[in-house]
């Protein structure tokens, strides 16, 4: 853009360092007369430089709306563009991207997947918690239930044993009745 300038301007053998100062040969100075020309030619370069900034300027801003325009349309994406020349650095660190991005979601759906197993463990566990407590409390009442079943037991067993006694002594009294009932037959 410099080197642009320095010929459209005239100027030769410049450093690259911006001089508003035109250099001349030695033997050149000593001829040299300031003149209205002169001036007059460096106000035009100046307003020829300021102009050309100027019109740089509006050059990179379009350039950067373009490129903001090629992007939202090609997605979001330069390797799409037809200018576009892959770097082999951006190139691997993008297949590393997308095999980190397909690990992540692999953790991912292994991460959910044990949750849901470890949701479901957590409803047997409490499932068999209940059934547990479920069980004790059945236990305990067929143990209530059982010393209740005994002791009927016990006081069935002795109404028995008392009704057989009653019912050996009166076999006992009809017995001796009926021997009684012979012997005053037989005697008769």
């Amino acid at each position: 853009m410099f080197a642009h300038l320095c010929r459209r301007f005239g100027r030769v053998d410049v450093d690259r360092e911006e001089s508003r100062v035109k250099q001349m040969k030695p033997k050149e100075a000593c001829r040299q007369t300031s003149s209205p020309e002169n001036i007059l030619n460096k106000v035009q370069a100046n307003e020829e430089e300021e102009r050309l900034n100027r019109e740089l300027e509006l050059t990179t801003k379009e350039r950067n709306e373009l490129t903001d325009r090629l992007l939202y349309v090609t997605g979001g994406s330069m390797s799409k563009s037809p200018y576009f020349r892959p770097n082999p650095f951006y190139e691997n660190l993008k297949i590393k991207e997308k095999e980190v991005m397909s690990l992540l979601h692999n953790l991912d759906t292994k991460n959910i997947e044990h949750r849901e197993k470890f949701q479901e463990l957590k409803k047997e566990i409490n499932f068999y918690r209940n059934l547990h407590s479920r069980l004790l409390m059945d236990q305990a009442c067929m143990k209530k239930k059982l010393v209740t079943l005994k002791q009927e037991s016990k006081e069935v067993q002795r109404y028995l044993f008392e009704l057989n006694r009653k019912d050996e002594d009166e076999q006992e009294k009809t017995s001796n009745l009926q021997t009684q009932q012979n012997v005053v037959g037989t005697s008769s």
